[in-house]
């Protein structure tokens, strides 16, 4: 289970925290919250903090905590650049997985007579897993969505993959030998 890292997400990202959830990631958001109170709980939790606010990200910093400004709020690149930079796994674990909602652990089951009364017959008839969570009482099952959610996923593993890729081109120096050889360093 992803215990760490743990995130704080400013109000202008509620999708990222979702996805963070959705991973299994304890991840922290409100939608109206003051700065002072996200590095606040940043520090005290020791949490990420991820914005889109550049003077939140600076004063974050300034205060040595662990900050991460999104540019481009695309969910594929950020998810890429969280998943380079403090590990994240691009990875659905049906038996970890947070509700996108409030962020409670969900529990995985099988068990039709569970969620029956919270769910249309369809759903019951059609699918076989559920999620269920224990503090909202939303019921989630891997509907037609969930092809565009593997994509996601898949997209950013190639974002990343591309990252990592430039950054280990970047980082190799070349070196003349004594004798004229080029020595490549890493």
């Amino acid at each position: 289970m992803p215990s760490h890292p743990r995130f704080i997400v400013d109000s202008m990202l509620g999708h990222v925290a979702r996805w963070l959830r959705l991973l299994g990631y304890d991840t922290l958001y409100f939608r109206k919250v003051d700065d002072w109170k996200l590095i606040k709980i940043s520090k005290e939790e020791d949490r990420i903090l991820i914005t889109r606010d550049l003077s939140l990200y600076r004063r974050a910093r300034k205060q040595g905590l662990r900050a991460f400004f999104v540019e481009d709020p695309n969910v594929e690149d950020v998810l890429a650049e969280l998943s380079k930079r403090f590990g994240v796994e691009l990875e659905f674990h049906k038996d970890d997985t947070r509700c996108p909602h409030c962020n409670t652990r969900l529990a995985y089951t099988t068990s039709i007579a569970e969620i029956a009364h919270k769910v249309s017959k369809p759903i019951t008839l059609r699918y076989k897993e559920f999620w269920v969570c224990p503090l909202c009482k939303k019921v989630y099952w891997q509907g037609t969505h969930w092809k565009s959610i593997n994509q996601v996923l898949e997209g950013a593993k190639i974002k990343k993959a591309k990252l990592i890729s430039k950054v280990s081109i970047s980082e190799r120096k070349i070196e003349i030998s004594e004798v004229g050889e080029k020595i490549e360093h890493t």
